[in-house]
């Protein structure tokens, strides 16, 4: 079993966050990213604002030491969300369901909320896992996909006993 565990981001995880945010089958499986990915400038500048920004949590996902993804809580409309990307080499290991476990643990505020493509069965497995349930679901628009899809927000409740 590996260790996973997270830390704050430092300057120098950019460039893993950047190569992470390109893996093709995981950007079309979050479906939810940027317009395009491969625009370091534009990244450089999304990285920024979310670094200066107070109301950002972002962390580094670590596996036994070594990089495995990013953990961020971070508002919008006065709703706090989460998510959570790991790297391919982390994937299908528990290590998305143990990072949000440890995030959510540090996140005072509830309800906490998270958006999924509804054929993401991964990344719903790991909401469901942590405590999350299904609130609401509706049309969006996907930037990886280029075309509106269903989209389902998930909720994790003011209280919950055991995370």
């Amino acid at each position: 079993m590996s260790h996973v565990d997270l830390r704050p981001f430092e300057d120098d995880d950019a460039d893993a966050v950047f190569e992470m945010l390109q893996d093709p089958d995981a950007v079309t499986q979050a479906a939810f990213t940027a317009d395009d990915p491969s625009d370091r400038a534009a990244f450089d500048a999304w990285l920024e604002r979310h670094r200066a920004d107070d109301r950002v949590n972002l962390r580094v996902v670590t596996d036994d030491g070594g990089f495995a993804g990013i953990a961020a809580a971070f508002t919008v409309d006065d709703d706090r969300e989460v998510t959570v990307w790991i790297t391919r080499n982390a994937r299908d290991r528990g290590v998305a369901s143990a990072a949000l476990r440890l995030l959510i643990a540090h996140e005072a505020e509830r309800p906490l909320y998270a958006r999924v493509a509804a054929d993401n069965t991964a990344a719903i497995e790991v909401l469901r896992s942590t405590g999350f349930s299904e609130i609401e679901h509706g049309p969006a628009y996907a930037p990886a996909r280029g075309t509106e899809i269903e989209e389902l927000v998930f909720a994790l409740p003011p209280t919950l006993d055991g995370i």
